[in-house]
């Protein structure tokens, strides 16, 4: 078995169990890159797919409608490309060093250790913290004032080794045109498709993709309550529904583990479920840190999720549940529980883009995207009835 310094042996080894060695190693390579389409999602709202199209063509973009999902359109990522490694060092901590690594900037909470010697205007290579070059830019400030600024651009980025499309500092972002989303995400509204007259709950609603969707799904009609138990987070949503002129979405900053106990008025059609996770399928990561203990410690937490989520919908309603993540644990076994535990029973999804599910009688009902098949995030998608 060849071992990749990817993540711990025993992730590893798990991911080799589960899908067998050529698909883990060729699962743990494409995840260390973006994919190669960037998504949108077409705020319909307040513009047209081919409208939206037009102004990106207009401003010399390259832009494609996507084959499948009527609201969906993307750009090419760029790359991978030669990095210059001469120059001072800067090391960028985890996520900002995956987030240079696709050609943003580096602003100074992402800087980790700066070379005191760097001056305004040097050349600089930055590394993530295991020292892998992932970006070469130009110092905006010096080594000193990296590292002490809590804010301020520390490196502007030349050549990283991929380029995503740098889009919000557009016009078309500002007035809500679009929102930046992967495909699966696109699809896990259309999956669950609430109508406009239907009471929908998202139980963990920040930072507002699915939501806004849903709204739009549901032409601004109908009621959404979008749950979120960080305040800060709820901020990051309430934000992105004024600026894509979302009216029927009521926020409310609670943890939805206890929807049932605390809100037991609200009875829902429909509920979305996209708990937090452990991420393994989100790219580009750089390298992956968490163990298996604390995999099965999410896949309990995300349960009480899903016991909250069977008291509150009504019954014959529907329940997506999602997750941006790889392991059985946190995906199938979870919808195991739900169907031997919580009155579900597994859907026939409305539109298949993914592969089947694994491991539980009706996998073949389940959608599962693979990195290095799919050319997506890993995700995984379910869809479920309340029987009872």
């Amino acid at each position: 078995m060849m071992y990749s310094g990817y993540c711990s042996k025993e992730l590893y080894e798990y991911f080799v169990r589960v899908f067998g060695i050529d698909n883990a190693q060729a699962m743990v390579m494409a995840l260390r890159a973006p994919p190669n389409r960037y998504y949108l999602r077409v705020n319909t709202l307040k513009i047209s797919k081919q409208g939206l199209l037009d102004l990106f063509k207009h401003k010399g973009f390259e832009v494609h409608e996507d084959e499948l999902l009527p609201d969906a359109i993307y750009l090419k990522v760029e790359g991978p490309f030669e990095v210059p490694k001469g120059g001072k060092v800067v090391v960028a901590d985890k996520f900002a060093a995956e987030s240079v690594y696709i050609g943003s900037n580096l602003y100074c909470p992402g800087v980790r250790r700066a070379d005191p010697s760097i001056s305004v205007g040097d050349e600089v290579v930055i590394l993530s913290p295991r020292g892998e070059v992932v970006a070469w830019g130009i110092a905006e400030m010096d080594g000193n004032a990296m590292r002490a600024r809590k804010k301020g651009l520390a490196v502007r980025v030349l050549k990283s080794k991929y380029r995503a499309p740098s889009l919000r500092t557009l016009e078309e972002y500002n007035l809500g045109y679009f929102y930046e989303q992967s495909l699966p995400s696109i699809l896990v509204s259309w999956i669950l498709h609430p109508e406009a007259e239907e009471v929908v709950i998202d139980m963990c609603a920040a930072p507002g993709g699915k939501t806004t969707h849903m709204a739009q799904l549901m032409g601004n009609e109908g009621q959404i309550y979008a749950f979120e138990k960080s305040p800060k987070r709820a901020e990051r949503l309430i934000q992105n529904l004024r600026r894509l002129g979302i009216e029927n979405v009521k926020v409310i900053i609670h943890d939805s583990r206890y929807v049932h106990v605390d809100y037991p008025e609200i009875r829902a059609d429909k509920i979305l479920l996209d708990p937090p996770c452990s991420a393994l399928g989100v790219r580009p990561k750089l390298y992956e840190t968490r163990t298996l203990r604390e995999i099965v410690g999410t896949m309990e937490y995300q349960r009480q999720f899903l016991k909250a989520a069977s008291k509150s919908l009504k019954k014959g309603g529907y329940l997506v549940y999602s997750t941006c993540t790889l392991t059985l644990e946190e995906n199938e076994l979870n919808i195991k529980y739900a169907l031997d535990s919580l009155g579900f029973k597994l859907v026939e999804q409305p539109l298949v883009l993914g592969s089947p599910g694994l491991a539980i009688e009706g996998a073949e009902k389940l959608q599962r995207f693979y990195p290095h098949v799919h050319d997506t995030p890993g995700y995984f998608i379910a869809l479920l009835c309340k029987e009872r």
